[in-house]
């Protein structure tokens, strides 16, 4: 029988033996990849630790950049964890201090990095996950991270007035903090008077983490953002508060070059473009199609931007008596509004991809801007409440968001699947970080997420891929010698007389191929006004959008492929007027991977057309993959769990799908990976482990404790009465007496899944299987 991975030196089982890994002294080394069973206990709970607890536990290793550790603990009713991240002078670099049962930090460069887990409250087990860069499943996404980019001192909260009696209800400022803009119903952004973060946190009932003297803040910035976190924990827990989350800044994703160069439009010819002319030009709409640009506003003198199809631009940002923000001056949102719609046909400069959509400029940027702001012009663009207390006259039918940053607010994620409800069509960049996690808000699934491919349909070195990815479009590669790579659109220069002119510059990142979905998007509007998110969605999957690069169908490196404009109209144009959509399976995300050390992950299923759909079977051919209900209505739709075994697998990378069937004959795969790292028999354990002999009705017949020999158990029963059984094994870190429950190690013969009865009739030997830290489950067996 062979241990998979690592244990914490100083669990709660009372036949352990103890080494502290309390502190930076005494950091128990691990090696990447890894996967620890811990235990941890706060002061004052009942544990074998007595009253001082066992409140942290320290591990060292050597990480790469973006590689993270993932905590997951199996009851955040019952105990709050929380996880820092400390590089090797000490120095605090990351912390996620949620309340939801998981927290992620991730290392900002290679090094060697201790990892802390804390007991902020109560006791548990836990596994700790330290894995490549991959983002292991989206929701992990969620957790609050030091390290994020936001705006110290600044919430974004929601809350719920009619929860409680109005004599009951608790303000802003009985809780010590400012509303600073918004109204009960939306979100508001709540702000902590400086200097008085802990006065709030003492007011919302919150203690103050034990922090080592030896180790303190990398920057103020983060010592700031870890207080504005501790506010928003607590707020969390309050009854009226929906959802709180950081007011997280947005940067437009592209990147500048040196000096602007005239060249070629070489990304209509990549995209088909003027076989999509062909067809429309975008000018021939009943009804003017309106594509919203939420950036950095537009300068509106532009000689090739036409003024009549230029909406008033909304402002979000800044003062408007601050005269330094009298003038766009970053130029962002003029380059992605010339590439969807410049004048074309005129004799002047570029050609925009529509040459008759209307742009609604929305300024929330201002060179870099905040969550809250973004939201605002979201609301705005889409004809929603919102902080201006106006509306356009026309909403959007396109929201354009070359911009990211940041992490996974709930209120974002509300307000864009409104926006999603009322046909709006909302297109984001996926991120220029060249990582394999989509950026928000191009993860939320209510949102198109788009990637860019450089000049020869290859995916653009800075353009982030992974399972949330739908699409990809030019977006361009300027280059030391060949600017022209990079995509030409409108630009402005200030002359030597501090006047600003009219320019063109090639630009490079996911914000210029976002703009190119946009435009191409803008003139499948003015062929077909019925096009839907829900259709969009279908034909995207269909294929019917884009030119296949990787390999058939969906893969993480480019989606559905890079869009293709002439394909795209003339689908588009062929559904006007179809009326309902057929139904079809829709899954989110598209491919699953469990890394080096990943057992869960979260599946989605949905009907992406219109009528009844039924699920009629998930086959999983690999005997490593099982998946099972979570959260499913009668039709079989809603949310699943997919587990990864790779306890009886050689090392490796492995690959398999799960294909999905429903009643309307239309199959879906699932593309699914895991990796199995190269084993050390002397550190692969999972430390002390109890073996049981059941019978037929589980009852324990015969039990024994052993401890590891070089990654083996060996065990042994004597004078077994004839009969059938079972064999279980599994760790006790937690100290209840239990195996396989909560987050315990466990095995079984052959197989923990697919456990099976053998009959002892005679001495038996060879009922060899592995153990392995396993999703976490309820019941197990006790000892």
């Amino acid at each position: 029988m062979q241990a998979l991975h690592h244990v914490d030196s100083d669990t709660n089982d009372p036949e352990s033996r103890i080494s502290s890994n309390n502190d930076l002294a005494s950091a128990q080394a691990v090696r990447m990849p890894a996967i620890i069973g811990g235990f941890v206990a706060s002061p004052l709970t009942d544990s074998r630790f007595g009253s001082a607890g066992d409140p942290d536990d320290v591990f060292v290793a050597e990480f790469e950049a973006g590689d993270q550790a993932l905590l997951e603990f199996p009851d955040p009713a019952r105990a709050d964890l929380d996880l820092y991240l400390i590089d090797e002078d000490g120095m605090l670099v990351d912390a996620s201090i949620g309340i939801d049962g998981f927290e992620r930090v991730v290392a900002p460069e290679a090094g060697l990095y201790y990892v802390r887990v804390s007991a902020y409250s109560g006791q548990s087990a836990y596994h700790l996950r330290l894995d490549s860069s991959q983002l292991l499943d989206p929701a992990h996404a969620a957790s609050l991270r030091v390290a994020d980019d936001f705006v110290p001192g600044e919430i974004i909260v929601r809350s719920a007035d009619e929860m409680r009696p109005f004599a009951q209800r608790k303000t802003p400022a009985d809780m010590g903090l400012k509303r600073a803009s918004g109204a009960p119903g939306r979100g508001q952004l709540w702000r902590i008077p400086e200097g008085h973060a802990e006065a709030v946190i003492s007011t919302l009932g919150l203690h103050t983490p034990s922090i080592s003297p030896a180790v303190a803040w990398r920057t103020p910035e983060h010592a700031a953002r870890h207080d504005t976190l501790r506010v928003i924990k607590a707020l969390r827990g309050q009854p009226d508060i929906v959802s709180a989350s950081p007011n997280y800044r947005m940067t437009p994703l592209r990147t500048t070059p040196n000096d602007p160069h005239w060249g070629d439009q070489w990304f209509h010819e990549a995209i088909n473009l003027p076989e999509a002319w062909d067809i429309t030009t975008g000018q021939e709409a009943d009804e003017e199609v309106v594509v919203a640009v939420i950036d950095t506003g537009v300068y509106r003198e532009h000689e090739d931007l036409d003024a009549d199809r230029l909406f008033p631009t909304k402002r979000f940002v800044c003062d408007p008596a601050d005269s330094t923000c009298d003038e766009e001056r970053s130029w962002h949102g003029t380059h992605v509004t010339g590439i969807i719609g410049a004048a074309t046909h005129n004799g002047l400069g570029v050609a925009g991809i529509s040459w008759g959509v209307d742009i609604l400029p929305v300024w929330t940027l201002n060179g870099t801007g905040t969550l809250n702001d973004t939201l605002q012009g979201i609301r705005y663009a889409a004809g929603l409440p919102n902080d201006s207390g106006t509306v356009p006259d026309k909403r959007a039918d396109i929201i354009n968001l070359s911009l990211g940053g940041g992490g996974y607010s709930a209120e974002a994620d509300e307000l864009l699947q409104e926006v999603r409800e009322l046909g709006i069509l909302v297109v984001a960049s996926s991120g220029n970080d060249g990582t394999s996690t989509v950026g928000y808000p191009a993860a939320y699934e209510s949102v198109l997420a788009a990637g860019a491919t450089d000049r020869n349909a290859e995916r653009a070195w800075y353009s982030n891929y992974g399972p949330r990815l739908d699409l990809v479009a030019p977006g361009g590669i300027v280059r030391v010698n060949r600017r022209e790579d990079g995509i030409l659109s409108t630009w402005v220069r200030e002359s030597t007389a501090g006047t600003l002119e009219s320019d063109y510059a090639f630009l490079q990142g996911t914000s210029m191929s976002t703009a190119v979905v946009s435009g191409v998007l803008a003139l499948g509007r003015a062929v077909n006004p019925g096009l839907s998110p829900g259709l969009l969605l279908e034909l995207l999957e269909s294929g019917a959008l884009t030119k296949d690069l990787g390999p058939t169908g969906w893969d993480p490196e480019t989606g559905w492929g890079e869009i293709d404009a002439h394909q795209a109209v003339q689908e588009i144009a062929a559904r006007a007027g179809s009326g309902e959509l057929a139904p079809r399976i829709s899954a989110s995300p598209q491919s699953l991977n469990f890394g080096f050390t990943g057992t869960g992950l979260d599946l989605r299923l949905r009907n992406g057309g219109d009528g009844t759909l039924q699920i009629e079977d998930i086959a999983t051919p690999a005997t490593w993959l099982t998946v099972e209900p979570h959260a499913v209505t009668d039709d079989g739709l809603g949310l699943y769990r997919a587990y990864g075994q790779r306890d009886a697998l050689s090392p490796g990378d492995y690959e398999s799908r799960l294909r999905i069937t429903a009643d309307n004959g239309d199959p879906r795969d699932i593309p699914v990976g895991i990796r199995v790292a190269e084993r050390d028999p002397q550190s692969d354990t999972v430390g002390r482990v109890y073996v049981l002999l059941l019978d037929r009705d589980d009852r324990v017949v015969a039990q024994t404790a052993l401890e590891p020999e070089f990654g083996t158990y060996r065990y042994r029963f004597e004078g077994v009465p004839a009969g059938d059984y079972r064999v279980v094994a599994g760790t006790n870190i937690a100290g209840d007496d239990r195996i396989c429950a909560g987050a315990e190690a466990c095995g079984a013969w052959p197989q923990y899944e697919a456990r099976e009865t053998f009959r002892v009739d005679r001495d038996r030997t060879g009922l060899d299987f592995g153990i392995a830290w396993r999703p976490f489950t309820d019941g197990g067996f006790a000892l």
